[in-house]
């Protein structure tokens, strides 16, 4: 059988290494439309276009440091990444991990770099029995297209390359600086600026630490619980903002500031541009419907998305995911009713946004699909680490980075120490 893999980052990598351990059984290829291995990983210093001419993918910053420990970042097949001096890691730290996975699962063999998937669409064969997805490729180097048939869909388009950008009353009057997170890059573009940034989730809270070591001040805004840890006194938290008039920027309860800078912290927009109305997903505010267990598509179960979650350890729930389309894949697991899984796919938050959220539910999930697809369950150190690094961070946002976690030799306890 002929599998598709789309994008070569984390989890289109990943996808590659489980699928190719079963070569017997299935023919590879990978579309990744930049030239290297890695996706948002791979650090741009440039913003708008890149040089193949189609809007840069990666969100990286020049400084980034993971805000998860290296060491539960692992593939759990794959433990090579380890903190120096802290667990957190830099984006070439984790960029060179990524590469050294491709090279040692022999991955690169199955990557055709440059080439852009522009549209996936199923057809029926065999009586229609079977479905058979229709691929268009575009070789950018040189233009060409491309027609292919496949078996098998894997989408690894990540989720952090499509800003979404809220309207604000009065953001065209503001003269200074606007900018969303995915063209940040340093810290030194704001020297002596009053910001605002709005957004107190991973990256609000990130830059706006970052930023204080060369800000005036930075103006955290947000709607959500008031942060409990010691922040730099150049720092602070004010609401979401109501409205905009010029440089003077009005919040919910009434108070004003006035400022050079505006920064959209505000997440990105889940999109799949290249997939047919006929393939039956539809992505609304980020909830992906209708998919089973995040992933399979519940109308065409030879396509699964991998790496739509959110508030998840990222790496580790790849490995799970594809293990379970491989094991469905391989007739070694089968799938519950349509109905069944339809059900499975109904929004259960409040906010469709929040669809794909996790946190703590992850650990549990990742347990069903190993239980279901007969393999190995994650090392219990992967959820102890989680939830000892999270009580840290919530504590101590301004230096929880320079924090050591160590796994215990049983593989299920952890320490942290200050470094």
């Amino acid at each position: 059988m002929r599998i598709c893999v789309i994008g070569g980052g984390a989890a289109g990598l990943c996808a590659l290494r489980n699928f190719a351990a079963n070569l017997n059984n299935f023919e590879l290829v990978a579309f990744e439309k930049t030239e290297k291995v890695g996706g948002t990983w791979v650090y741009n210093e440039k913003t708008g276009l890149d040089s193949n001419g189609l809007p840069i993918h990666s969100s990286m910053y020049r400084d980034l440091r993971t805000n998860l420990p290296c060491e539960i970042m692992n593939f759990p097949d794959y433990r090579k990444m380890k903190g120096d001096k802290f667990s957190t890691a830099t984006h070439q730290q984790i960029l060179s991990y990524l590469q050294n996975y491709a090279q040692h699962f022999q991955l690169y063999q199955y990557i055709q770099f440059n080439t852009l998937v522009e549209h996936v669409k199923p057809e029926f064969k065999d009586d229609d029995s079977k479905t058979v997805w229709k691929v268009q490729i575009k070789n950018l180097k040189t233009n060409q297209i491309f027609h292919e048939e496949f078996d098998g869909i894997i989408v690894c388009t990540g989720q952090y390359y499509q800003p979404n950008v809220p309207k604000i009353p009065g953001i065209e009057t503001f003269p200074g600086t606007i900018l969303h997170s995915h063209s940040y890059r340093r810290p030194e573009d704001f020297t002596s600026k009053l910001i605002v940034v709005l957004g107190a989730s991973s990256s609000g809270i990130d830059i706006g630490i970052e930023l204080c070591a060369h800000a005036d001040h930075v103006y955290l805004s947000h709607h959500g619980e008031r942060l409990v840890s010691i922040l730099p006194p150049q720092l602070t938290q004010v609401m979401e903002i109501s409205r905009i008039e010029k440089n003077k920027i009005h919040f919910a309860d009434g108070n004003s500031v006035q400022v050079d800078a505006i920064i959209y912290c505000t997440g990105y927009l889940i999109t799949f541009p290249f997939l047919d109305p006929s393939c039956g997903i539809t992505v609304d505010n980020n909830y992906v419907y209708p998919i089973y267990k995040h992933m399979i598509n519940i109308n065409y179960p030879t396509m699964c998305i991998l790496g739509i979650n959110n508030k998840v350890v990222p790496f580790p729930m790849f490995h799970m995911k594809a293990q379970y389309f491989l094991a469905y894949f391989k007739g070694e697991l089968i799938l519950p009713a349509k109905n069944e899984m339809m059900e499975d796919s109904k929004l259960k938050t409040e906010k469709k946004r929040h669809a794909h959220a996790l946190a703590e539910q992850q650990w549990s999930f990742n347990n069903s699909l190993a239980k279901a697809g007969g393999f190995n369950p994650l090392p219990p150190f992967y959820e102890t680490g989680y939830k000892a690094w999270w009580s840290l961070r919530k504590s101590n946002l301004w230096h929880y980075k320079d924090y050591k976690l160590i796994i215990a030799d049983d593989n299920k306890s952890v320490d942290i120490s200050l470094e």
